[in-house]
């Protein structure tokens, strides 16, 4: 093809022109390992930030989506919200606040499609169980955001010429998914690194994630910030409707003063909370609520998490636990008598551990931290499959 006609291309996909002061221009975006020598004769025209995208949609860990739970697992009702409903909620909303506020949409799309790759099976509460046994055996501590950036950095193997480089995603998705906790109360936000972060910063702050998790994590663009407030406006609506679905909670029991200023429905709710956060963030150097909606917002996150997240049954709860801990401890095992038919063997490290790609396994075995190795095996599971696998363990017991 004519150069100038690939460069005419190129530049009819960049969003540098439509990008304002806040935003992230195409032409900033940095990867650690440079690509240039890497298109083997193929000719790509795609922007950074739109490549990057494709890399996580294509992801086998994307895969995984489908069958991950968001809050309601063990449920038999196709019109419950799963975590791959979630991602896209999440882009939508996030990239019509970018619109506005004049954002990289490109990088807002990747950062909200990749932002919960990291999450375990059954929800947060498999999140709290896994992180627990994860202390335990020394694998370090588990939090979602950052066993994402593991598996688009070192678990999926696209780069296998240079270590630790995964899918070679740009500095600014990374950061954005580290720091996308939507579960964090704050009305409002702006990047606090006046220069952006290095990759030496967000190796620090990746590190601190798996053990003392001191470091506040804030995202170093306005891009991974609408994400933030994003996620928390897509779920906080659409689980009250859920639960509603499944005679958890009635409409009425929705506190009045959330009903008066947010609404009583999702649709209200989300129309609510994205139009008072355009119309303040358009007036502020910030992105944010105005004190009235932020109060009311708060409410009604303290309304779900009361009456939603933590009514769990003890039972269920007890019995989710001993799957996981069996799973880990017999996964443990097979890893340390390496017993290559085991599951963890056959579905995991031979998947991540080929010979053309790199090592995996044995880095581990050599620095006795196989523990880790099942920390990411049990992570990437989907609900459907770590119920097959409990029970194929226990029937060896």
């Amino acid at each position: 093809m004519d150069p100038e006609k690939i460069e005419r291309l190129r530049a009819s996909l960049r969003r540098d022109a439509e990008v304002g002061i806040h935003g992230i221009k195409d032409s900033d975006a940095v990867r650690l390992y440079d690509e240039k020598d890497d298109l083997n004769g193929y000719t790509d025209i795609r922007p950074s930030f739109f490549r990057d995208v494709d890399r996580i949609v294509h992801s086998k860990a994307y895969s995984r989506y489908i069958d991950k739970t968001q809050v309601f697992f063990d449920v038999n009702n196709a019109n419950i919200t799963h975590r791959s409903l979630h991602v896209l909620l999440v882009s939508r909303l996030s990239r019509q606040i970018g619109r506005v506020l004049k954002l990289n949409t490109d990088l807002i799309e990747a950062i909200s499609l990749g932002h919960d790759i990291g999450h375990a099976p059954y929800g947060h509460l498999g999140e709290e169980i896994l992180n627990e046994i994860c202390i335990r055996q020394g694998a370090g501590a588990y939090m979602h955001n950052a066993q994402g950036v593991r598996w688009l950095s070192y678990l999926e193997r696209r780069f296998p010429k240079e270590p630790a480089s995964g899918l070679n995603l740009t500095l600014h998705v990374l950061d954005g998914i580290l720091c996308h906790d939507g579960e964090i109360n704050e009305r409002h936000l702006k990047p606090i690194e006046v220069n952006g972060k290095s990759w030496d910063d967000h190796f620090k702050e990746y590190k601190d994630c798996f053990e003392s998790n001191k470091i506040k994590r804030v995202p170093m663009t306005f891009e991974g910030i609408a994400v933030r407030f994003a996620d928390t406006i897509s779920y906080i609506g659409r689980d009250i409707e859920d639960a509603i679905l499944l005679k958890l909670i009635s409409r009425d029991q929705i506190p009045k003063n959330c009903v008066k200023m947010l609404g009583d429905t999702n649709r209200k709710i989300i129309n609510s909370l994205v139009m008072d956060l355009i119309n303040y963030s358009l007036d502020h150097d910030v992105i944010g609520y105005s004190k009235p909606i932020y109060e009311a917002l708060k409410e009604l996150k303290k309304f779900n998490y009361d009456n939603i997240y933590l009514i769990r049954d003890d039972s269920m709860n007890t019995i989710t636990k001993e799957r996981f801990e069996l799973i880990f401890d017999i996964s443990l095992k097979d890893l340390k008598d390496q017993n290559i038919n085991a599951p963890i063997f056959k579905d995991h490290v031979e998947y991540i551990d080929d010979p053309d790609l790199g090592t995996y396994f044995e880095p581990h075995r050599k620095a006795n931290t196989l523990s880790i190795v099942v920390r990411d095996y049990i992570a990437g599971m989907s609900d459907k499959y770590f119920a097959e696998i409990y029970t194929r363990l226990k029937n060896r017991i």
